[in-house]
């Protein structure tokens, strides 16, 4: 079998498959061209959380590392990534996904800007009677209103529920996404939603933000866990447009009421004010969502 391993790419993929290796035994390297992992989630701060703690348990992550060459005869034996050779007994492709729109183009189907299939708020393509949804068709980011690929499972559920409504003869819409994702490596919970601080940038808001770091439960009441909250806000309208939150429990209802919050609009101000609720097993008595929106109040004083 096995012993050693190298894996390229430190999206949620790459990074779930590097821990499922190395709690089997195997000594792992993850390979990345971008500067730190989980690009397309994380800003740089918080992805330096998740990789320290992936190198304190033995994977041993090169970002900045673009692969450039395989080696080997009859079956892949190395890599060349960043001028670097890296032999491994195993090596596992996770760059990432590109829709498969074969079908779809040979058909006469219209593609958006991002590539994948054009669609309408019912799902429908621009042939009549033909619907498109999951990872081959197009979004619209509920903040910035541009065409997006986002390619997860909770979206491919919702787009398809709508496109069965309309085809079956009745009426729905998407109303768009957030990215709002998460996952578990070891023991930490990693969940995001809304816009990094970079994607921010990119899209022309200026952010602002808030960073925090509490415990999940009262300080003194055994099995409290850390957690930390980046929120992330438009400055000119103070509404809240993303989060990254890190933690050792109860990271996922956190990020679903943030994308509600982004949903409805929510405001600094309004989320600081969030009637929250406390008990000593299951949360401090300011929950750190508010603690970060207070962060974030300070800074428009």
């Amino acid at each position: 079998g096995a012993k050693t391993a190298v894996v390229m790419g430190a999206g949620l993929i790459g990074l779930e498959t590097a821990v499922a290796l190395q709690e089997r035994g195997l000594k792992v390297t993850v390979v990345e061209m971008m500067p730190q992992v989980l690009p397309a989630m994380l800003d740089a701060d918080m992805a330096k959380v998740v990789q320290t703690t992936l190198e304190q348990k033995g994977i041993n992550i090169l970002v900045n590392k673009p692969v450039e060459e395989f080696l080997g005869v009859d079956k892949v034996t190395g890599i060349v990534a960043g001028g670097e050779q890296i032999n491994a007994d195993l090596f596992i492709s996770a760059f990432g996904v590109r829709a498969n729109t074969q079908l779809a183009v040979e058909a006469g189907i219209a593609l958006g800007e991002t590539k994948t299939i054009k669609t309408n708020a019912r799902m429908q393509t621009n042939i009549a009677d033909v619907y498109a949804v999951g990872d081959c068709a197009e979004s619209i980011h509920l903040i910035t209103q541009r065409p997006v690929v986002q390619q997860l499972g909770t979206v491919a559920v919702r787009q398809g529920k709508v496109a069965g409504i309309n085809a079956a003869g009745g009426y729905a819409t998407f109303p768009g996404v957030l990215g709002s994702a998460v996952t578990e490596l070891y023991d930490l919970q990693i969940g995001v939603t809304g816009l990094t601080e970079k994607a921010a940038k990119m899209a022309g808001i200026e952010p602002i933000v808030g960073m925090i770091s509490s415990k999940t439960r009262a300080d003194y009441y055994p099995g409290a866990k850390p957690i930390k909250v980046k929120l992330i806000a438009d400055k000119e309208s103070q509404r809240i447009i993303g989060a990254q939150i890190i933690g050792g429990e109860e990271v996922t209802q956190r990020i679903n009421a943030v994308s509600i919050a982004i949903q409805k609009q929510m405001t600094i101000r309004e989320l600081a004010k969030a009637d929250t609720a406390y008990a000593p097993p299951l949360n401090e008595t300011w929950e750190p969502l508010v603690l970060a929106a207070e962060t974030l109040l300070m800074k428009l004083r």
